[in-house]
């Protein structure tokens, strides 16, 4: 572990909390465990930061990936969590970069940050503290930090003041309101009375029953359905096939039999005459319910099972009087424009730490360029969807 005192540097710590704090780097989520849970407990985040959610990925997918985490403590005098960044080295064509832990399979990277550190941090004090940071970690070739949006859980990312930083992408959600009623007034009359008929059709066709699975057999036939028809459907459409990986799967299938400190997993699905044909997995935090995966057989898209679905889920979702908040997350699929009312921008900070690096970024530019003016690039990019099909 390697650790520094901010007041053993030359800065000069504008907001009290961070004078007598000091940074500690750990190669371990073990080690870093007991801080981690208090962190969350006390601190703003989302489910991504939780301690499950990242030693799931980690014992899974990154070390599959050969991911060496270096979780950042930030603590304060007293030895109170102020904040946590849980980073990580990944090794690729860019040689070793400097990210968040739980890559594509995480659709927010934040801080774990404390409230009061988070309100009163100036921007050229999250700059120092960044700069502190970088001194303390392993050398690296790239810091690409991605998906970063500006407030996290109510309080503003303190990530947001630091240079580099460009918006990337989107996130849509839809606000809950305390009836379905109101929620379904608030949208297309004509989407909701076309979701009545496909309801009418379906149960015309066999019987039909939509399950909010609890019971672990029950859950676990319900993922297995979905990663095997997501899977194949990544196949059939020429992305990468990510959810036929083991430890892709093994990842959604430990969170899905796990038990969180704070939140957790809704597993959902849509049979017909005993058959499955739909799914969805989302997971529950503070007031939010994040849709992260969902497909349906193609031989029942004339019903619209995925939408139905989708449709039971919010009503649930409303029902349970304490989620106020829908999100689909990160992508831009063309349904969401019928369900979402709000988006939130997503920003990056890509920078070179090495001549490696420097020279990553100058052909990732030309690639880019390329792309934007060739057109059988032009053309494949209208055949292949953008995202990597996870939702």
């Amino acid at each position: 572990m390697r650790q520094l005192r901010l007041s053993d540097t030359d800065a000069v710590w504008a907001c009290p909390l961070l004078r007598g704090a000091s940074v500690a780097i750990r190669p371990s989520l073990r080690e870093a465990e007991a801080f981690w849970r208090a962190a969350v407990a006390a601190g703003a985040c989302t489910l991504f930061q939780s301690y499950e959610w990242l030693s799931a990925w980690q014992e899974t997918v990154g070390r599959c990936e050969g991911v060496m985490p270096c979780i950042v403590e930030v603590s304060g005098a007293d030895g109170t969590p102020l904040l946590l960044l849980p980073l990580g080295i990944y090794r690729g064509a860019h040689g070793r970069a400097l990210q968040f832990l739980g890559g594509y399979s995480t659709d927010y990277n934040a801080p774990v940050i404390d409230r009061r550190l988070a309100a009163g941090i100036e921007p050229g004090d999250a700059r120092q503290l960044w700069a502190v940071i970088l001194d303390l970690l392993p050398s690296v070739d790239l810091v690409w930090l991605q998906r970063l949006p500006l407030t996290v859980d109510g309080v503003p990312n303190p990530l947001g003041a630091l240079p580099n930083l460009r918006h990337a992408q989107d996130a849509y959600a839809a606000t809950l309101p305390a009836t379905y009623e109101a929620f379904a007034k608030a949208r297309s009359t004509q989407f909701f009375s076309q979701n009545r008929r496909k309801r009418r059709k379906l149960e015309g066709a066999g019987a039909v029953e939509i399950v909010l699975a609890e019971e672990a057999a029950e859950r676990a036939e319900i993922v297995r359905f979905l990663l095997d028809h997501k899977s194949r459907w990544q196949v059939a459409s020429g992305l990468p096939n990510t959810l036929g990986a083991p430890a892709q799967r093994a990842l959604y299938e430990r969170l899905t039999e796990g038990r969180f400190a704070e939140g957790g997993v809704l597993v959902a699905g849509l049979r017909v005459d005993g058959e499955w044909v739909a799914a969805l997995w989302g997971t529950i935090f503070r007031g939010s319910f994040a849709m992260i995966l969902t497909t349906y057989r193609e031989d029942w898209a004339p019903f619209s099972v995925g939408r139905l679905l989708m449709e039971r889920v919010i009503q649930a979702c409303i029902a349970r009087g304490d989620l106020t908040l829908f999100d689909l997350t990160v992508g831009e699929e063309g349904y969401k424009a019928h369900w979402s009312d709000r988006t939130t921008p997503l920003y990056e900070i890509l920078a070179a730490r090495s001549l490696r690096g420097r020279l990553y970024l100058v052909a990732r530019s030309l690639h880019r360029r390329w792309k934007r003016v060739d057109p059988r690039a032009k053309r494949a990019e209208r055949v292949a969807p953008a995202d990597t099909g996870r939702a």
